[in-house]
């Protein structure tokens, strides 16, 4: 592991900065619409990594991670359903489970919802060197098309307002 001064290097360059802009862009939303909708976009390796707690190699193409208190249970459904209905293999907290939230908010304001999507890396990369697949960018529009539909489902009811 990294020593303290590295790590208070590490903090101040990457964390922090983008936590603070996490915090301003929901602040925002929250003064503008009264509520808002987080969605945390990661990747993830098509085998486990050994630091791994799920090292099942039975990998869903989409994970949604949830939070229990910012992620409801209709918000949870649409985004599975959504990647489903476009044809993807969808789990839930598996392999990797949450949602990102601003500290300030988290697991105080139930304004503030919040959904992670995982996409499996295999769908768009060779995990081995490392390169974009062929097809990458048709699969990086239709991923936008896809989220672009959810979160419409998502906002239409007036009850989140992404970040």
């Amino acid at each position: 592991p990294p020593g303290r001064r590295t790590r208070e290097k590490i903090l101040n360059r990457f964390y922090r900065p983008h936590h603070a802009t996490l915090t301003a862009a929901v602040d925002a939303a929250l003064e503008r619409h009264g509520h808002c909708l987080v969605i945390d976009g990661h990747s993830f390796p098509s085998t486990p990594l050994p630091y791994e707690f799920d090292q099942s190699t039975d990998r869903t193409e989409i994970c949604i991670g949830t939070d229990p208190f910012h992620t409801p249970e209709q918000l949870a459904r649409e985004f599975e359903d959504g990647f489903r209905q476009a044809g993807f293999s969808v789990a839930r907290d598996r392999p990797f489970a949450g949602a990102l939230v601003p500290a300030a908010y988290f697991k105080r304001d139930r304004r503030i919802a919040a959904v992670m999507v995982e996409v499996n890396r295999r769908l768009y990369m060779d995990e081995a060197t490392g390169e974009r697949l062929a097809g990458f960018d048709g699969f990086a529009a239709r991923l936008r098309s896809i989220l672009a539909a959810i979160i419409l489902a998502a906002t239409s009811r007036g009850r989140h307002e992404p970040a």
